[in-house]
């Protein structure tokens, strides 16, 4: 691979590794934490969101890839290394479509615009979620630590 295809791979793991951070920076207690009104969006619920957008890209593109995996549902219990070796699993997978993607001059089933745009789609997509959980955190009285608050913004060190 050429560098600028390299760096599309890597781009997807850093993101990949921000979410971690995250996951990693939390309690079970914070991801029953939530700011809405009618009990929902939890914070475990959205880094399972996350997870099952990944899972949907992922059967469109190859059903084979996800046969050994299944979607995270409203009622299963999320715990921390629960979705942390949902996001791993899956952030490989999408490294593999990414780079198959690549092989196939940017083409990629199941997203008619090509790999660069799927990878921001995914990037946006996480972003808003990771946003969205630390205004939950902040909002629910959680110390966010100054490792996560800033680390995140660190990719080249991430």
């Amino acid at each position: 691979m050429t560098t600028i295809e390299n760096q599309i791979i890597e781009t997807w793991f850093i993101n990949h590794r921000t979410n971690l951070m995250l996951i990693n920076s939390l309690t079970e207690e914070a991801l029953n934490y939530t700011t809405s009104k009618r009990g929902g969006g939890t914070i475990g619920h959205q880094l399972a969101h996350i997870y099952n957008v990944r899972y949907w890209k992922l059967e469109k593109y190859d059903k084979s890839l996800i046969a050994d995996l299944t979607t995270i549902t409203a009622k299963d219990i999320k715990t921390i290394s629960m979705l942390s070796d949902c996001h791993k699993v899956s952030a490989e997978l999408i490294g593999k479509i990414l780079g198959d993607g690549i092989k196939k001059n940017g083409e990629i089933k199941g997203f008619k615009r090509g790999v660069v745009p799927l990878l921001g789609y995914f990037i946006s997509h996480e972003g808003h979620h990771r946003g969205n959980i630390l205004l939950t955190l902040k909002n629910c009285g959680f110390k966010i630590p100054d490792e996560l608050k800033y680390g995140i913004w660190e990719w080249n060190k991430i």
